[in-house]
């Protein structure tokens, strides 16, 4: 049990180095999209017309892996309570809450990209028709 806490704690850690990561990224997002006239201080951004190129493919590695990291911490305290060792409700309680998090946010993350991909495409394909016109 002592275990599944400091890999908790390390996944906590982790997860604060990837919070610092989509804050910065969002940030020069949003200065690129002020800088252009689209946007304002207080706005939120979205979609994919001023991104900055080259964060997402180190932002996504670190997110898969966190949540990766998140599921074997949960499956580690599942298995610590289902062999015996420590079968307290809420050893089963957080272990299936990690891992039912872990799933949450591999399906979010993935069904992201693949909306971000499909818009950009998009872009890509209507600036290309408006250079043939």
């Amino acid at each position: 049990m002592q275990r599944g806490v400091e890999l908790f704690l390390q996944w906590a850690m982790m997860q604060g180095v990837a919070m610092l990561l989509q804050n910065r990224y969002q940030r020069q997002r949003l200065y690129t999209r002020i800088a252009l006239g689209k946007a304002k201080r207080m706005d939120v951004v979205w979609g994919e017309t001023a991104g900055v190129d080259g964060q997402l493919w180190l932002l996504c590695p670190i997110l898969f892996i966190l949540q990766g990291f998140e599921a074997y911490v949960g499956v580690l305290l599942l298995n610590t309570a289902f062999v015996g060792v420590v079968s307290e409700w809420q050893v089963i309680f957080c272990g299936v809450l990690l891992v039912l998090m872990a799933v949450g946010n591999f399906t979010n993350t993935v069904q992201t990209l693949m909306v971000k991909s499909r818009f950009k495409a998009k872009m890509i394909k209507s600036k290309s028709k408006q250079r043939l016109d």
